[in-house]
Formats: C-alpha cells, sequence, structure tokens
C-alpha cells in the first residue's frame, strides 16, 4: 500500500514546485509597478537594481541604462512625475523568463510650475534572471493630440 502512494506524492511535490515556479502575469504587473515608484519617487538606487545591465530605452533617442539612471538624477532635481498608473495592461510570456507588458498611461511631469500631461502607449520586456524580473527593454510613444 506504501509503494502506491510513492509516485502520488511525488505527483503532488512536483505540481506543487511547478506551480511556485510558473511565471505570473501579476508578477509583472508588480515588478512595472514598482519600476514607476522608484521612477517617479526619484530613486535610481532602487531603480537601478531593476535595470537589466544591457538595459535599453527607446523613445525619441536611444538611452542604456546609466543614462536613464544620470536622466532620472537630474530631472528629478528641478521637476517632479506624478504616479504612472498602468491602463489596459497586457502581460504575454514568449517563454518562462522573457514576458511583454504592453498598456496605456497618462503621464504628468511637472517642471518649473508648468505641468504636461500626455497619453502615452508603453512597452517592457521583462526577463527572469537569477531568480529577479529585470527590465530589458522599455519603449514609450507619445500620443499626438488630436
Amino acid at each position: 500500500m506504501r509503494f502506491r502512494l510513492l509516485p502520488i506524492v511525488f505527483l503532488v511535490i512536483a505540481s506543487a514546485v511547478a506551480a511556485q515556479s510558473a511565471p505570473r502575469p501579476s508578477d509583472i504587473l508588480a515588478a512595472e509597478n514598482l519600476f514607476w515608484a522608484n521612477y517617479t519617487s526619484g530613486n535610481t538606487a532602487e531603480l537601478s537594481k531593476q535595470l537589466a545591465p544591457d538595459f535599453t530605452s527607446l523613445e525619441e533617442e536611444r538611452w542604456n541604462r546609466d543614462q536613464v539612471l544620470n536622466f532620472v538624477s537630474t530631472f528629478f532635481k528641478q521637476c517632479s512625475l506624478a504616479p504612472v498608473k498602468l491602463v489596459d495592461p497586457k502581460v504575454i510570456f514568449l517563454t518562462p523568463a522573457i514576458a511583454t507588458l504592453t498598456y496605456h498611461a497618462i503621464e504628468s511631469p511637472t517642471c518649473a510650475g508648468h505641468t504636461m500631461s500626455g497619453d502615452t502607449n508603453i512597452s517592457t520586456v521583462w526577463v527572469l534572471r537569477d531568480g529577479k524580473w529585470l527590465m530589458h527593454l522599455h519603449t514609450e510613444y507619445a500620443i499626438p493630440p488630436k
């Protein structure tokens, strides 16, 4: 009787381990929200922990990790950015270790007392390295006013 239960026990354990290691959309959304919390607070120390060494940001210009961190440290000495809310986020796992996230957001930076606001389409590629989700690529497209 004990030997008949052994395969069932192994199956239950294997299922539990697989469920724990399976990527979840909520993990990616949490990482993106943490990115924005660190970004909007100008917290480059924590932000740097989220950006992969080979990180690229693509907007009007292509920037590497160091350029983005330098921009954030400079920008927040003079300006602020309201919290960014992810609207209609969609997460797709290309592999268990690579995820894409696309969404819409409204960004509202304030500089010298002047607030600008704009609709933006955003995409991010997250990669799982050493058990941690890191941002590999981040793109933003500012939607022109109609």
